[in-house]
């Protein structure tokens, strides 16, 4: 049976303008279609966008001391460039818009993502920081995020940075809760977002 691709639209903030793409993908986002296509059972794109390819996107403010505020704008925009697009009927369901940033959003907030929804804003400074707000964006939640033990301690991409330690790695996946509030989601017939507001810290 066909099962529609998940498609994440990267905006790069024109703060990376200095970054190289393949770098960026391979970072954050290479391992992360891995995950979510074991998860899904569908294929996933990863598209980077350069400022240059979307200036009106690339340029959004989003320092913010709101975090909300700069959400809200994003999706704002995010929504108006959606409805000039030739293909208007794209399903939110499968297809994600995020903007990529060099700095968090404030002094509290690395990224930012309606759960679930369409758009997110993450920065790079934690290399889990956008698969963690893709996983907002598909309905995973800091809740069932956890620390796994396979000989040393990893932590899952939905724990919340207060719980971070530097003495545990990044476990590159998703807990197993959260594959399957990710995958109840994907074939779910409800309305796809945006939903609340969420965060990482």
């Amino acid at each position: 049976m066909f099962k529609e691709p998940l498609a994440l639209l990267v905006f790069i903030h024109k703060d990376l303008a200095d970054y190289n793409k393949d770098d960026l993908y391979d970072k954050h986002f290479s391992w992360l279609v891995e995950e979510m296509e074991n998860i899904s059972g569908r294929k996933m794109l990863v598209r980077l966008i350069s400022p240059s390819e979307a200036q009106d996107l690339s340029d959004h403010p989003y320092q913010n001391d709101d975090a909300r505020a700069s959400l809200r704008e994003w999706t704002t925009k995010v929504s108006k460039h959606h409805s000039a697009r030739p293909r208007k009927d794209l399903n939110p369901r499968f297809n994600k818009y995020l903007l990529l940033t060099r700095y968090p959003i404030n002094d509290r907030v690395l990224g930012a993502a309606h759960s679930p929804g369409f758009a997110g804003i993450a920065s790079i400074e934690k290399t889990r920081t956008a698969a963690h707000e893709v996983g907002h964006m598909f309905n995973a939640t800091h809740e069932d995020g956890e620390i796994l033990y396979n000989g040393w301690w990893s932590e899952t991409i939905m724990l919340e940075i207060g719980g971070f330690s530097e003495l545990r790695p990044d476990a590159n996946r998703y807990s197993d809760k959260n594959r399957e509030n990710i995958q109840k989601y994907l074939d779910s017939s409800a309305p796809a977002g945006p939903g609340s507001w969420t965060f990482r810290f």
